[in-house]
């Protein structure tokens, strides 16, 4: 199954790239690719979560009232974690070496620098929110521009660094 998934994703990625080789280096259009993939599930996750499963007022979690943009921003987050780190090592930095010493030193760095977009996509989410009265869903999707940009330097010259 998944290696009939990986080549499926390997012809798809490479049929497409004679359109984008102009402007893209591989690493960086595949980079662009897949975490395209884990980020439309990421924010379809978040807006399900946001738009139908949560009350809008939010959850009290003791004495504390936890806005329901926040818990769908990290049940979301939680979620793609593995099928990010995957998507990158196999697809857009499937260049560097492998084994599973080295799998798990990048996966505690591919933590570190997701864990890093959380921090500044909630910073970010919640300042459209709270300052610019932006619609959540927009706001979302507005800051996850901005991550994602950081987030693939971030994953090219620290988690994937050859």
């Amino acid at each position: 199954m998944t290696l009939s998934l990986s080549k499926g994703i390997e012809a798809f990625l490479q049929f497409f790239y004679p359109i984008f080789r102009k402007w893209l280096a591989y690493d960086v259009y595949a980079y662009l690719a897949v975490g395209a993939v884990n980020t439309a599930l990421n924010i379809l996750l978040f807006a399900i979560l946001y738009e139908f499963v949560l009350p809008k007022t939010g959850l009290d979690i003791g004495s504390i009232n936890v806005a329901s943009y926040t818990i769908a921003l990290i049940v979301a987050f939680f979620a793609t974690i593995p099928t990010g780190f995957w998507l990158s090592k196999n697809f857009a930095f499937k260049s560097v070496d492998v084994g599973k010493k080295k799998t798990g030193k990048q996966f505690f760095k591919y933590i570190l620098v997701v864990s890093q977009g959380l921090g500044s996509d909630y910073l970010i989410l919640k300042g459209l929110i709270v300052f610019s009265t932006i619609q959540p869903t927009l706001a979302k999707i507005a800051s996850t521009v901005i991550v994602l940009t950081v987030n693939f330097l971030l994953q090219k010259y620290f988690t994937f660094k050859k």
